[in-house]
């Protein structure tokens, strides 16, 4: 039966996984008449169909004299390998969030009024289920592993993690901007 170390059952030496940041809080600001559950779920389920698992961390939420204060955190994951996958995180912000209604072809729908903004982050985590980190010889043999035998493949699958974060970044964009000509 494998143990593992004094050091990754120690609080201060807590395994980490590595994360490359390829994006970085990006951020979509949008103000004016949208529908928060539509952005909502339109935005959960182009994540969904790449096939990232998505995570709400956080929902907290302000009654306002001018309107709601909205925070909203998720973390979408997608395994590649057994050693990478890729994590996209969003955080939404709202201000002055105010429910309104909209005549749209002759009929009176509930949207909402105010500020939304999207600060979205992209990584490629390098083991994610930090199996490396707990064998001292696999430990050492990480670092050749990563410059020299998985090298190209980090390379790629960086590129592909960041071209997937601004396509989200420019799904939710024109999404929002959409309402700008109803």
């Amino acid at each position: 039966m494998p143990t593992k170390s004094f050091y990754s059952h120690h609080p201060l030496f807590k395994i980490m996984s590595k994360k490359i940041d390829l994006l970085k809080e990006e951020r979509v600001q949008y103000e004016g008449i949208f529908d928060l559950k539509e952005l909502y779920k339109h935005a959960h389920d182009w994540l969904e169909w790449r096939k990232f698992d998505v995570a709400e961390t956080k929902y907290k939420e302000k009654i306002k004299p001018k309107g709601k204060e909205l925070e909203i955190l998720w973390e979408a994951t997608r395994e590649i390998d057994e050693y990478t996958q890729y994590l996209i995180k969003v955080k939404w912000e709202g201000f002055g969030v105010t429910d309104v209604q909209v005549q749209r072809e002759g009929d009176k729908i509930k949207m909402n009024k105010g500020e939304i903004n999207a600060y979205v982050s992209a990584y490629l985590v390098l083991d994610w289920q930090e199996k490396w980190e707990e064998q001292p010889f696999f430990k050492f043999m990480q670092s050749f592993f990563e410059k020299y035998l998985y090298k190209g493949t980090i390379d790629r699958l960086k590129q592909d993690i960041w071209k997937v974060g601004w396509e989200f970044f420019n799904e939710i964009k024109a999404f929002l901007h959409l309402y700008r000509y109803m």
